[in-house]
């Protein structure tokens, strides 16, 4: 699956985004499998890894709130 990604979309879907041209290291949910999302091709995109850092630090984030709101 990684690899049909990267051979139709090569580039990170944020950095083109922005503008830049980087590569795609990582598949990665665009909806998080922690918050619903599947694991079919409409719901998976290529990221390079800084992006796909910063997306992932962003989720946790969010989860650790869920979290904190749910025991209150």
């Amino acid at each position: 699956m990684r690899a049909a990604l990267f051979s139709s979309n090569p580039l990170c879907v944020e950095c083109e985004r922005l503008g830049r041209v980087t590569l795609a290291t990582q598949r990665d949910h665009i909806r998080p499998l922690a918050e619903g999302g599947t694991d079919d091709d409409s719901n998976v995109q290529g990221l390079c890894h800084a992006c796909h850092e910063a997306k992932s630090l962003a989720e946790s984030k969010r989860g650790r709130q869920r979290a904190q709101w749910g025991a209150q």
